[in-house]
């Protein structure tokens, strides 16, 4: 879940690291607090949720088991974890 909680977050920022490396790096381009404005803003996010929407739809489909196999969590067996997995 942590793993698949910080995919999704580093999608979202993606863009916003883009665009603020892009105007510290440029030449001749200062970051101002103008550079962020609503419009700006609004369209990184945007940008953003589509990235997070792609990643998230791409983890669903290709994470998880095989068709028609179920999955058994990790569990305690004579004192020693078992790990999960699909049957």
């Amino acid at each position: 879940m942590l793993r698949f909680l910080a995919i999704t977050l580093f999608c979202f920022l993606a863009p916003f690291m883009v665009y603020a490396g892009w105007r510290q790096l440029a030449p001749g381009l200062t970051l101002n607090r103008t550079d962020w404005s609503y419009t700006v803003l609004s369209r990184l996010a945007g940008i953003g949720i589509v990235i997070t929407l792609i990643a998230v739809l791409g983890l669903v489909h290709f994470s998880g088991g095989e068709v028609g196999t179920t999955y058994h969590p990790a569990e305690f067996r004579d004192g020693k974890l078992v790990p999960g997995g699909f049957n």
